[in-house]
């Protein structure tokens, strides 16, 4: 398909000194799958993708002319947004300066959105915004001397940071609430986190693992020397493995004190393919054991590395490479490749039920039940990742069968699949069947841990979260609080987790008409947030307005507006001058006011605040008219 026909959602521009910033913004933009629930909402953009894709990015052939190329001029046409990369050498790029330009005659300003890599908007050493950005077009379509104002999501050390940065642009192109996004982030770093914790945890002692494997494979070696003379041989490999493994980290040659377990990890992988090259079926369980441990450390990279650099022994080990191909479709869903998750966990499935050639060591059925069920697992967690709940539902269904049906399972896997599938039927509206596969989860992980683990707290907040969605806010006080107290147990006081969790127990308790102990719950969360971030964040933000409204509902107007002017300040830090929630923050504020009796000062914010949201959201997004309806009641009050 030519660029003349295609339709594009973006168009990156940008210097080709930025080009790793645009092939990491390319990527990641088309990786990104919109949460369900937001799938098909109506913005200013139109409704919303599941995916938001193609990204147009080409600067490999530019034309030797004065003018943009014809290719170029049409994918401009026939991008809905513009995403601009701004450097010291972008702003200073004629192509860049005419791509905006082009894109602003076509489009207008509204729909270009900037990411400062580098450089200082305003700084005549370091201007990082091309003069297209800076000012607006005249009636003649050239540039004219009104400023434009722009706002950019800014990537650097210190600002925005990568990811922040990264969802600012995701709000952008889909024309949803930064908050929504990243709301929904946070409930699927929350099943990560369910998947995590409920793994074998080999940690910093990944190495001490390795060590004890191998010495395991010499003993069993040792008893049934007289079975088999390749047995005999893989323990030998095994125990010198064994022996090297601690060789690694070797006093008389290294300073002890700068050897890390990451080090040990990294050369064991070396070891392994280099001394085990002829013995793929134990090279590749030393190296999977070493992949999970990088897992483990969320160290995603280093265990792809790992892996990928043992394929041929993978394949080459046949049904016992499954294992590892699991592990590899895992890092690949945590590093956000849910295709390639999918893919791989396949591949896995497919090892498992292909006939054996000479040379192949069958599998034992119980571990192929096993793997088999890990890789549907794994395929569950990327399908719900794609917004593919049915697929994702059968999924897991399944992976639960050959997990119940194995009978060397072990409980906490049981647990974890309910869990996760506990939480997509939430978010599917299937309250009661969550419910149940939630309870059981829980149930299991409390037989197993004894009330003191992450998994415990977190099927606590997922019941909690599931029973205020469907309105059964007593019961959803009890679970919440049962998460806290295990969170209390398990975490540092001051992880950004607590104070999740105390922010949904001030929303249960306001609607519980208990606003003192919901402003007090939601002041906890304010303060936990600023010791874990350690700057102003839009999450303190949205905290705050809660409380402000759990302040006035108790009559305590100044102390609400107080909350709200602290909003405000994280609000501009976070978004930057603009953002609905800024409209949001100022109809709240209108409410308040207008219970305060101030209905002039009532409605000029409400009129702000609709401005506002009809700016960056549209006047027939959802939000925009529930606003509106908001603002027409106070004025009637008026």
């Amino acid at each position: 398909m030519t660029a003349e026909t295609k339709h594009y959602r973006a168009f990156i521009s940008y210097s080709h000194a930025d080009k790793h910033v645009a092939t990491w913004l390319h990527g990641a933009v088309e990786r990104y799958h919109v949460p369900a629930k937001l799938v098909g909402t109506e913005t200013a953009l139109g409704p919303v993708p599941k995916r938001l894709t193609p990204i147009f990015r080409d600067r490999d052939e530019l034309p030797a002319s004065g003018d943009l190329s014809f290719e170029l001029k049409s994918a401009l046409e026939n991008s809905l947004c513009l995403l601009l990369i701004c450097s010291p050498s972008a702003a200073k790029s004629r192509w860049v300066n005419e791509e905006v330009k082009s894109f602003k005659r076509m489009h207008g300003e509204g729909r270009i959105f900037a990411l400062i890599a580098s450089g200082e908007p305003g700084d005549p050493d370091s201007e990082c915004f091309p003069p297209a950005l800076q000012y607006t077009l005249g009636p003649d379509g050239e540039l004219s001397d009104i400023p434009a104002e722009p706002i950019a999501a800014d990537m650097r050390k210190g600002k925005d940071g990568k990811r922040l940065a990264l969802f600012k642009l995701l709000a952008g192109l889909t024309g949803l609430k930064l908050d929504l996004l990243v709301q929904r982030e946070a409930a699927r770093r929350a099943r990560r986190l369910a998947i995590i914790a409920s793994a074998s945890v080999i940690g910093m002692f990944g190495a001490l693992g390795l060590a004890y494997y191998a010495n395991t494979q010499r003993i069993a070696a040792i008893e049934q020397r007289q079975i088999a003379e390749t047995e005999s041989a893989a323990a030998r490999a095994a125990a010198d493995y064994l022996v090297g493994t601690f060789e690694l980290a070797n006093p008389a040659t290294e300073n002890p004190r700068t050897i890390t377990a990451l080090t040990i990890l990294g050369r064991s992988a070396d070891r392994a393919r280099a001394e085990l090259s002829t013995q793929p079926e134990l090279q590749i369980r030393l190296i999977d054991t070493v992949a999970r441990a990088y897992n483990n450390l969320g160290l995603f990279d280093e265990a792809r590395t790992a892996l990928e650099k043992s394929r041929r022994a993978i394949d080459k080990a046949g049904p016992q490479g499954a294992d590892a191909l699991v592990t590899l479709a895992t890092t690949r869903y945590r590093q956000g490749d849910l295709d390639g998750a999918i893919r791989t966990a396949h591949s896995a499935e497919s090892v498992l039920a292909q006939p054996l050639v000479p040379g192949m060591t069958p599998m034992d059925p119980d571990r192929s039940r096993e793997v088999q069920a890990r890789a549907r697992e794994v395929t569950a967690y990327a399908l719900t990742g794609k917004a593919e709940q049915k697929a994702a539902l059968a999924a897991y269904d399944t992976s639960l069968k050959l997990f119940r049906a194995t009978p060397t399972t072990k409980p906490q896997q049981i647990a974890r699949v309910l869990n996760n599938r506990g939480l997509l039927l939430s978010d599917m509206g299937r309250y009661d069947e969550a419910r149940a596969s939630l309870t059981e989860a829980n149930r299991i992980y409390r037989l197993v841990y004894r009330d003191n683990h992450l998994a415990i707290g977190q099927t606590y907040y997922s019941l909690s979260l599931n029973d205020y969605l469907e309105g059964k806010l007593p019961e959803a006080l009890v679970n919440i609080n049962r998460a806290l107290d295990v969170y209390a147990n398990v975490l540092d006081p001051d992880n950004f987790i607590i104070a999740d969790a105390l922010s949904l127990k001030g929303q249960i308790l306001r609607d519980q008409k208990q606003p003192a102990a919901a402003e007090a719950d939601l002041g906890k969360a304010v303060a936990i947030y600023r010791k874990s971030f350690g700057k102003p964040h839009y999450l303190i933000g949205i905290a705050d307005v809660y409380r402000a409204l759990a302040a006035s509902d108790q009559g305590q107007i100044q102390r609400a507006l107080d909350y709200l002017d602290d909003a405000k300040q994280n609000y501009d830090v976070s978004y930057g001058k603009e953002h609905p929630n800024h409209g949001d923050l100022l109809v709240n504020r209108a409410a308040i006011l207008a219970k305060a009796g101030r209905n002039v000062e009532a409605n000029a914010d409400c009129k702000r605040g609709l401005e506002i949201l009809a700016r960056t959201m549209g006047g027939s997004d959802p939000f925009y008219q529930s606003s509106k309806s908001t603002c027409d009641m106070l004025a009637g009050k008026a």
